[in-house]
Formats: structure tokens, C-alpha cells, sequence
């Protein structure tokens, strides 16, 4: 028997393995097994379901409680450092899924690769560290051969550089530009602001005073023009 947990629903499946079978295999089965049964056959396991996770919610409060603020922070801290980590991978395969260019190699690098296999010590490490030694080694001569992976590693930023800017140019044509560098992701150009031609026309206002003033004159200036009436 083995606990199930496929789309939320935790349920005891049974079937025959033998000890050469593989996790995923195994996991691959249930979830076959799972697929064939009926809405009714699901129906306690999907409760189950529930219930565990309500159980959860209460144990894991009560968990919290009994954190101190330093192990909450360190708690909060660890979450977001995995939550970087996944959002890093799926970032990864998504961009080799689309098929980005490999990053040039250092001339170490391309040494390392061809002889790993003869470098010495029995451990990643251990090879590792005497290949650094023999390259550390091979640099020191100026008529080396590490002459030779210098030229190989600009050979290799050439060709990233032609295919990084394939690779950008077809990002731009489908409408990820999101993925492009950028130090090459083409500049949006900014709309001259429009300048409006017409002139404000500005009013200006008579105070008050001043428009009896003028009309106490020109009422004045009638009268004389007029002068005395004759009888």
C-alpha cells in the first residue's frame, strides 16, 4: 500500500512492484490507478482530503505559537530563499525550452572539460582541485598550450555572440521581450509633447470702482458738450 496524494486527494492505492521499481514508476502507477476510478469511488479519499487539511491548519497554528520572533524570521527568511530558488529553476527550464544559447566558455572551463576524465583524485572535488593546479601550472609558461584554450574561449564568446542576438531577435518576434538583456532590448521613443499654437487670450477685468469713475466721466462730458438750455 501506498499513501496517495494526486490533485489534493490523499487515498491508500494498492498494487504489485518489485524491489528494481523505480519512485517514479511507482508514482506513475497510482496515478494511472487513480484515473480509473469513478467520481463515487473518489468521493472518501477527496473528503479525507479535507479533513487532513483542516487537521493541518490547527496543528501547524499551534506549531507557530511556540516559535520565538527569531525563529519566525529565520522561518520567513528560509520560505523566500526557496520560493527564489524554484522561481530560478522554472525560469531555467523555461529558457532552455526556448532554446537560449550557452554561455561562452572560460579558457579553464574548456580545459577542465577535456581532461576530467584523466585528472587526478577519486572525488569531484579532489579532480577539481588538481586540475587547477596543472592549470595554474600551464598559465605560469608563456609558451604554453593554455595559449591554445585562450583562443578557443574568444573563438566561443564569437559564437555566443551571433547566437545570443539570433536567439533576441526571435524573442522580439514572438513578444518576449522580457527575456531579452536590457543592454539590447530595443528603446521605446518618446512622443514629442504637442505645443499648443493658439494664444491664451487674456481679459482683462474692471474693478468696479473704476467702471463708475469712467461712467461719472463720461456722463460729465455730455453735460458740458450740452451747456445751459435757452429759455
Amino acid at each position: 500500500e501506498f499513501l496517495s496524494d494526486d490533485a489534493g486527494t490523499i487515498g491508500l492505492l494498492r498494487f504489485s512492484w518489485s524491489d528494481e521499481t523505480k519512485l517514479v514508476d511507482i508514482i506513475r502507477k497510482i496515478a494511472q490507478q487513480w484515473r480509473t476510478l469513478s467520481p463515487e469511488e473518489k468521493k472518501p479519499f477527496q473528503e479525507a482530503s479535507v479533513q487532513a487539511m483542516k487537521q493541518f491548519k490547527v496543528d501547524f497554528q499551534k506549531y507557530q505559537a511556540q516559535l520565538t520572533p527569531a525563529q519566525l524570521q529565520q522561518q520567513a527568511m528560509e520560505r523566500r530563499q526557496r520560493m527564489a530558488k524554484r522561481k530560478a529553476i522554472r525560469k531555467k527550464r523555461e529558457l532552455t525550452v526556448l532554446g537560449k544559447p550557452k554561455r561562452p566558455r572560460s579558457p579553464f572551463n574548456i580545459f577542465m572539460s577535456e581532461h576530467f576524465q584523466e585528472a587526478r583524485g577519486t572525488s569531484t572535488q579532489a579532480k577539481m582541485k588538481s586540475l587547477l593546479e596543472d592549470w595554474r601550472n600551464l598559465c605560469s609558461d608563456q609558451l604554453s598550450t593554455s595559449q591554445v584554450y585562450i583562443q578557443l574561449a574568444e573563438d566561443d564568446k564569437i559564437r555566443y555572440k551571433n547566437e545570443i542576438k539570433s536567439w533576441e531577435d526571435h524573442m522580439a518576434d514572438i513578444g518576449r521581450e522580457d527575456l531579452i538583456r536590457e543592454q539590447t532590448r530595443p528603446r521605446k521613443k518618446k512622443v514629442p509633447a504637442v505645443k499648443d499654437t493658439k494664444k491664451t487670450q487674456v481679459v482683462k477685468k474692471t474693478s468696479p470702482s473704476r467702471r463708475s469713475k469712467a461712467a461719472t466721466k463720461t456722463k460729465s462730458a455730455k453735460t458740458v458738450k450740452k451747456g445751459p438750455s435757452k429759455k
